[in-house]
């Protein structure tokens, strides 16, 4: 029964923090197997909940989620919605190219019917050097658009920082003519 719920969101949470390349990266994570350790775990079929429960690990490839409590919710049309959260819920991932990806959120929640992937609570995205961090981020699967907002307070502020990319070194050698 779970096995039908955690590829999806897996491969949903990838989505988000490879925005442009989702085809691309991660690609041969979702062909190996995926593991769901935790200390305990319950299913209430009446409900079509399953609940995993302290130090939850979910990992696929290189691809790794950590959180204190994994709950996944089947709705009546078929439709899942995923809900991991932790102090922080740590997501990590290693890229084709090599190059890692991590995030972190409180919660991180993913409606199927909406096709949204909401991160809440302190959350950081980091990947190559670039961060965006933001009380909450949002991102619609149907509009490939993301928002990120600041939390209640009026001093909150959302903070994105891209790095520049590095020159190589013979673009800074001078030329001789």
């Amino acid at each position: 029964m779970l096995k039908q719920y955690i590829p999806a969101a897996a491969l949903l949470i990838i989505s988000l923090f490879s925005v442009g390349e989702a085809n691309a990266q991660g690609r041969l994570d979702f062909e190996q197997p995926i593991k769901i350790n935790a200390e305990r775990d319950w299913f209430d079929v009446a409900n079509k909940i399953a609940v995993f429960e302290d130090n939850v690990v979910i990992s696929q490839g290189s691809l790794s989620i950590r959180a204190d409590h994994l709950e996944v919710t089947r709705r009546d049309d078929q439709s899942d919605v995923f809900t991991a959260s932790g102090s922080p819920a740590v997501y990590e991932q290693q890229l084709d190219d090599g190059s890692p990806i991590s995030a972190e959120a409180e919660i991180i929640s993913y409606d199927q019917t909406k096709q949204l992937l909401t991160l809440s609570g302190n959350v950081k995205v980091s990947q190559s050097n670039s961060v965006i961090q933001g009380s909450e981020i949002v991102y619609n699967f149907a509009t490939q658009q993301m928002t990120a907002n600041r939390g209640d307070d009026e001093s909150d502020r959302v903070t994105t920082i891209f790095m520049p990319k590095k020159k190589s070194d013979t673009n800074n050698e001078p030329t001789n003519r």
